[in-house]
């Protein structure tokens, strides 16, 4: 028969037992120093108690972070769907939403049935609400045998309803943009407007300068001069105001040095946000003849030279004079001129003597004639009238300025490219269509409308979306359910530009649907124009 070859292992264990008799003939000692089992011992041992080890692990992590399970009411969010559903009833039943703001009014609406369905009473809606837990997230598994009811709440509320980090500054803008065909004359270069509200922005070019003036014409056919505020006038809360002027008027014209191919137009919106002052026109004097005492026919002007070469201006009266500023003067002058072509110099001592009067209020009135910027020239074809707060407590106020530059004002992107602003195309609630509006990217603004300081705390409150939509919410308490707490003041003017999205109500939150119908000329098409043009949609 063939001989069977010998293994490895039979010659190792061979060789084993020849050292072990070895050892046991020179140490007269059958037992060996080092069991060869220990070791294979000592890791057994140590697995044991790894795999023990994890089992703890595993009944620690599934008591703190237990399996999720459907709560007994409140709001869940379906993973991976992302359905957003109340939970309601016994037996439990879901109820889908549009978004996370119809669930939690839906849940306000559900509290407010299960007190009987009374409408909370007007200290009790001013009173802000509690703030809404935390939704609970549940595998679409967990929820396959529960029943739903039908969808319901806002199909176009809010889809961020901003914690304090993602809401903006308390700064707010209206922009208008000249825009202009280069390949015109100057005189007709003006081709229309564009107007953006931008939110939360401070990035702005340089204010409008003493002397500088804007000539504008609104859809109103009428024509102002905008101009930087006078400190003479009670209106410190704005470095600019605005004044109608009579195109019609030739001596108004003439004394303003104005010329109708420099007016721009403006939006409704813009020249809302301006505050308004009198009118730039002549004063009337009243009474003929001369003044005695002065020496000057009623109705002329006059200057007194001053220490350092500075000139005061007064107009003649029938029983005395006015002061004026030399704005004022020309107005005046270029109107009627009793006392001749030039403006005659008295000396202080022959006014001392004489009454002075007060008739004349050109407070409003820029100090001397500004200059008309052009909005061909480079840096000047966009106005911006920005608002922010200034001061705390009570000393807290609104404050507007009226900034100058060639671009719209958007800051720039990680890149250092700047932000494009998202075309509007839908009106606001008066019928006025902005064109654009910015914010920046996932913020959003809780904000009470506000004419002054003295409704800063009464005023209208609303959610403004980065996309430019405007929420209304009808008090504190709803506000508060919504998760929203300290509102702050915006700019009325600027704010009602806005287009309107959901009523943020308990009424409207609970209609139902099957399918939500879609009118078919709603919304836009973008071209590949308007998607390389804009910044969203």
């Amino acid at each position: 028969m063939p001989s069977t070859p010998t293994t490895k292992s039979q010659v190792q264990a061979y060789r084993f037992v020849l050292r072990r008799m070895q050892s046991a003939l020179v140490r007269k000692d059958a037992v060996m120093l080092h069991d060869p089992m220990r070791t294979h011992s000592r890791a057994t041992i140590v697995g044991v108690c790894l795999a023990v080890l994890g089992v703890l692990g595993f009944v620690i992590v599934g008591l703190l972070s237990p399996a999720p399970t459907v709560p007994e009411g409140g709001i869940i969010i379906a993973e991976p769907s992302g359905t957003v559903y109340v939970v309601s009833g016994n037996p439990k039943t879901l109820t889908p939403t549009f978004n996370l703001a119809s669930a939690r009014l839906l849940v306000l609406a559900q509290s407010q049935q299960g007190q009987g369905g009374a409408q909370p009473s007007a200290q009790d809606a001013n009173t802000p609400g509690q703030a809404p837990a935390a939704p609970t997230v549940v595998p679409d598994e967990n929820l396959k045998d529960i029943p739903k009811a039908r969808l319901a709440g806002l199909p176009n509320g809010p889809q961020l309803l901003p914690v304090d980090d993602q809401r903006i500054k308390d700064d707010w803008a209206v922009c208008d943009r000249i825009l202009i065909d280069p390949t015109l004359p100057d005189a007709k270069a003006k081709t229309g407007i564009e107007t953006t509200v931008l939110a939360g922005v401070d990035t702005f070019d340089r204010e409008l300068r003493d002397g500088e003036s804007l000539l504008v014409k609104a859809k109103n056919t009428k024509t102002y001069l905008i101009y930087r505020t006078p400190t003479t006038v009670n209106q410190q809360n704005a470095n600019a105001v605005r004044a109608e002027v009579d195109m019609n008027d030739s001596s108004a014209v003439a004394a303003l040095h104005l010329n109708a191919n420099s007016a721009r137009d403006i939006s409704v919106g813009l020249l809302n946000a301006i505050p308004e002052v009198k009118k730039l026109t002549a004063p009337a004097i009243d009474g003929s003849g001369t003044n005695v005492q002065l020496g000057q026919p009623v109705g002329s002007v006059f200057s007194v030279s001053r220490a350092g070469g500075a000139k005061d201006y007064y107009v003649v009266q029938a029983d005395g004079y006015d002061k004026i500023k030399s704005t004022t003067a020309d107005l005046i002058r270029y109107k009627k001129s009793p006392g001749g072509a030039t403006i005659p110099e008295i000396s202080p001592e022959k006014i001392s003597s004489v009454q002075p009067q007060q008739r004349i209020d050109d407070s409003a009135y820029p100090d001397t004639v500004p200059g008309v910027l052009q909005a061909q020239s480079a840096g000047a074809s966009v106005a911006c009238l920005e608002w922010n707060l200034q001061g705390s407590g009570s000393a807290r106020d609104q404050h507007t300025s009226l900034h100058i530059s060639g671009d719209l004002p958007t800051p720039k992107d990680a890149q250092g490219n700047k932000m494009a602003p998202v075309k509007i195309s839908t009106p606001n609630a008066d019928g006025q269509k902005i064109d654009q509006f910015f914010m920046p990217p996932g913020r959003a603004a809780y904000a009470r409308s506000a004419t002054s300081k003295e409704n800063f705390d009464t005023g209208s409150l609303s959610l403004v979306s980065d996309r430019g939509v405007k929420y209304g919410i009808p008090d504190l308490k709803t506000a508060g359910a919504l998760g929203l707490a300290n509102p702050t003041p915006a700019p009325d003017a600027i704010i009602r530009l806005l287009p309107d999205g959901a009523q943020l109500n308990t009424k409207d939150v609970m209609r139902s649907y099957d399918s939500v119908p879609i009118d078919p000329n709603a919304g836009t098409i973008p071209t590949p124009s308007t998607q390389s043009g804009s910044g969203g949609g």
